[in-house]
């Protein structure tokens, strides 16, 4: 009776069968907080990008500047059709002369997608023309100002680094937005740009 007693007793679970179960829990707690983490990150950079679209809409300049410094690095270098641009405070002037030629100037983010330390946008910025546009030599004649609206689709990418935007890549529709302000006319451009075009007389 007490052999039989002892042998119905549950056998110890083996130390590699128990291994192996907290290492399965670590491996998934471990999964779980980097997700998290992970998605914070992202989510906290998508956030940086869609304060940066605000600085556009902001009617103070002072507090503009303020928030600039504080998402962008010093040294934040933006990449665009005009070419490259290194500074934090060259672009908070930009961002001031556009205010200037488009006082109403908005800029709605339509979409993210963020993967790693990159974050990218597809935005519609919108304003009224309240002044001429200065030529940019070898890229565009000055545009006079006839008081339109503006309506332009663009999509750029972000670089975070330590947690504040690094870098920028813009891409715009510059053509579609010097025809909606009337530097020429997409459907007879050549006459618009040139005048009368004369036709070669023959002999």
């Amino acid at each position: 009776m007490g052999g039989n007693a002892t042998e119905q007793k549950s056998k110890p679970i083996p130390r590699l069968v128990l291994a192996l179960i907290c290492t399965g829990i670590g491996l998934v707690v471990g999964y779980a907080v980097a997700s998290f983490a992970e998605h914070y990150r992202l989510e906290r950079n998508k956030a940086l990008v869609r304060t940066s679209h605000r600085l556009w809409s902001m009617g103070d300049d002072t507090a503009m500047a303020n928030l600039a410094r504080q998402i962008f690095v010093p040294g934040f270098v933006v990449h665009d059709w005009t070419g490259d641009t290194a500074g934090v405070e060259p672009f908070i002037s930009g961002i001031k002369e556009n205010r200037a030629n488009f006082p109403d100037w908005v800029e709605k983010v339509d979409v993210f997608v963020a993967e790693g330390d990159l974050v990218a946008a597809r935005f519609t910025s919108t304003g009224t023309q309240a002044r001429d546009l200065p030529a940019l030599p070898h890229l565009q004649p000055t545009v006079p100002n006839r008081g339109r609206l503006l309506r332009m689709p663009e999509m750029e990418v972000f670089r975070v680094a330590d947690g504040k935007l690094a870098e920028q890549w813009d891409l715009n529709d510059s053509w579609s937005a010097n025809a909606q302000l009337g530097l020429f006319d997409p459907d007879h451009w050549p006459e618009s740009v040139c005048g009368t075009v004369q036709k070669p007389t023959t002999q």
